[in-house]
């Protein structure tokens, strides 16, 4: 899953935690966010040999296995997290591994990757690693973080929570202040639910869709999914800020000959 140690670390520590969250669909930017719009860019998996990179507790290996796959392998860099894996879903194959160093023999018809790549540091040898496994004309379908969200400053209250991507400019003198950082790619430390701490890689969709290129791939969708309707039952304000501020980006790339 990733090439930090203290990230997977966290994760495998964090396992037992991640599956319970996971499976309880309150998770709001996984469950109306991110999965609707992944799983409706699924093609026919009947009978396919699939790749879930970055498999976690492996919650998505057995929503694609009873998609009709033939074979569903997931593979993740968290220990922690693969155990879980394997005793949740005894009939599915789960490797530890690190997506930018896949040893697998076999050839996937399909690669599945959800919100993983921004753990790695180089998109390139990660693609390079996934590509060398697909058949070609294979799809990946990956989801990731949107740079327009996590480029932003946080800043948190008692009172509220506030994240800022702009500038504020003075009209007497020359003063300003640049607020967040889209377009540096570089490493971040955070937090993620209240005690999983984590690094990941910012970087700009301009860096990103040319290390998809560099990488031999060629983009045949992208999607920046808004939240679907139904989580306005659990909150409105969540609907509403996530119908106009992307949270998330996929893309669905076919390996070229």
């Amino acid at each position: 899953m990733s090439t930090n140690k203290k990230t997977t670390d966290s994760y495998g520590k964090y396992a037992e935690q991640w599956a319970m969250l996971m499976r309880s669909g309150e998770n709001y930017g996984h469950v109306y966010v991110e999965k609707p719009s992944m799983y409706k860019r699924l093609p026919d998996l009947m009978g396919k040999n699939v790749l879930a990179v970055g498999c976690g507790t492996g919650e998505e290996c057995d929503h694609l296995k009873s998609l009709g796959a033939s074979n569903v392998v997931g593979i993740d860099a968290s220990e922690g997290l693969i155990e879980y894996a394997r005793k949740s879903y005894p009939d599915i194959e789960f490797r530890v591994m690190d997506m930018e160093n896949i040893k697998l023999d076999e050839k996937f018809d399909f690669v599945y990757s959800s919100l993983v790549m921004h753990y790695v540091e180089s998109w390139k040898k990660a693609l390079n690693s996934i590509s060398a496994v697909m058949k070609d004309d294979a799809i990946l379908l990956l989801s990731t973080h949107h740079p327009v969200a996590y480029g932003v400053k946080e800043t948190d209250t008692e009172d509220e929570s506030v994240s800022l991507l702009g500038y504020k400019k003075s009209k007497k003198n020359s003063g300003y202040e640049i607020i967040g950082d889209y377009l540096n790619t570089r490493q971040v430390d955070g937090v993620m639910f209240g005690d999983l701490n984590v690094s990941y890689y910012h970087r700009s969709l301009e860096s990103t869709i040319k290390d998809i290129l560099e990488s031999g791939f060629q983009i045949v969708d992208f999607a920046e999914p808004k939240a679907i309707s139904a989580v306005k039952e659990k909150s409105k304000r969540y609907y509403e800020i996530r119908d106009k501020i992307p949270l998330f980006m996929i893309f669905a790339l076919r390996k070229e000959h």
